[in-house]
């Protein structure tokens, strides 16, 4: 009877702590209370956070942190007080490094051969897109990846134009023509193929993975760039010494 007091001692403490945290966190998994607080969300990733008690949730490129006793979700960053760095940025650079080298650039419509590379996400009617695209094309040194990322809710269009780009025997004309606005008022035929259906799935899932929820997203030599934001891709791709991750060459 001695033998078994530690192991009943232990059964009655863990009973305490159900009872004490309103039986939260002996009864549903984090994972659980994920799902009862957003039933139609499936987290990329949980795991516990730097603060004990919290847990870190990832969905695409967002951090979240979940108390799971309360139910309560944080919005924001966490800061360490010795360093005073964003251990959250931390965290969101290491989730696209991570997904950035698993990047399908064997899917991509591969534009160029350059020693700089872009990889980019980009929707056939978006006009910021179109400007990207025009001064990413004046460049003779660089190389592009580029994904198809209708955003129908904006563009009811342009899925149309990605899947004719696809279907198309030379898709770097195609991308450029209709990214030039020559197709804005054609009626286009297209091809019904599977493989290209597919490939547009394939281009859009590489975008939910980077993380996009805008267009245009660049990859500038492993840098993430939201936007056409014009200086700043003009100063990635002057930096002479910049290293790319892929060293331009697509997964096998």
């Amino acid at each position: 009877m001695l033998k078994k007091m530690p192991v009943l001692l232990s059964v009655l403490i863990s009973v305490l702590i159900c009872v004490m945290y309103v039986q939260t966190v002996c009864a549903d998994p984090v994972e659980d209370k994920i799902k009862e607080i957003f039933p139609d969300v499936k987290p990329d990733s949980v795991q516990e956070s730097p603060v004990k008690g919290l847990y870190e949730i990832v969905k695409g490129s967002e951090i979240v942190y979940l108390d799971p006793v309360t139910g309560y979700l944080i919005f924001g960053e966490i800061v360490s007080p010795k360093e005073k760095k964003s251990l959250t940025a931390d965290r969101k650079r290491q989730l696209r490094e991570a997904k950035l080298k698993n990047m399908p650039l064997d899917k991509a419509i591969k534009i160029g051969d350059g020693k700089k590379t872009v990889i980019e996400f980009t929707d056939p009617d978006c006009p910021f897109c179109r400007k990207a695209g025009v001064y990413l094309a004046s460049r003779s040194d660089i190389t592009r990846y580029v994904f198809l990322f209708p955003i129908a809710q904006l563009h009811p269009k342009a899925a149309e134009k990605a899947k004719y780009i696809l279907c198309s025997g030379d898709r770097k004309k195609a991308l450029e023509d209709v990214m030039a606005g020559k197709h804005d008022n054609d009626t286009l035929e297209l091809c019904n193929d599977p493989k290209v259906d597919e490939l547009l799935n394939d281009h859009k899932a590489a975008g939910d993975s980077a993380g996009v929820t805008g267009t245009p997203l660049l990859i500038i030599n492993g840098t993430f760039v939201d936007g056409a934001n014009m200086p700043v891709i003009e100063k990635l791709l002057s930096d002479e010494n910049a290293t790319n991750p892929h060293d331009a060459q697509p997964k096998k």
